[in-house]
């Protein structure tokens, strides 16, 4: 069984993508089902377009600034397309992988 991490990065959904797929010379998440499911595509961009703009650059007297006020603000739009992912996640999973939540504990705490 492949393990399927939820986890939040700049530029990255939460579908945490580290296989290198030889075949599709990609990096993937190693589970074809999640792969090629385009309701979880959509959800994981819209998490990372969201999650992403909170990185201000050359702001606040800093190289790289994360906007936690703006992330406090979204914190629960951000919390319910978590959970639209991970239901989805639920819906598709045909057995063959489980998921690792790092994401939800991080962003009900902002």
């Amino acid at each position: 069984m492949k393990i399927l991490k939820l986890k939040l990065d700049y530029q990255n959904g939460p579908l945490w993508r580290d296989v290198f797929d030889r075949k599709k010379l990609a990096v993937t998440t190693g589970v074809d089902v999640v792969e090629n499911d385009e309701i979880a595509s959509e959800i994981d961009e819209k998490i990372q377009e969201m999650f992403s703009s909170y990185y201000e650059f050359d702001s606040h007297g800093q190289a790289c600034y994360f906007n936690s006020e703006q992330a406090k603000k979204d914190k629960g739009k951000m919390l319910e397309l978590i959970s639209l992912l991970k239901k989805r996640l639920e819906e598709i999973n045909d057995g063959s992988f489980s998921v690792v939540d790092e994401v939800t504990e991080f962003v009900a705490g902002l």
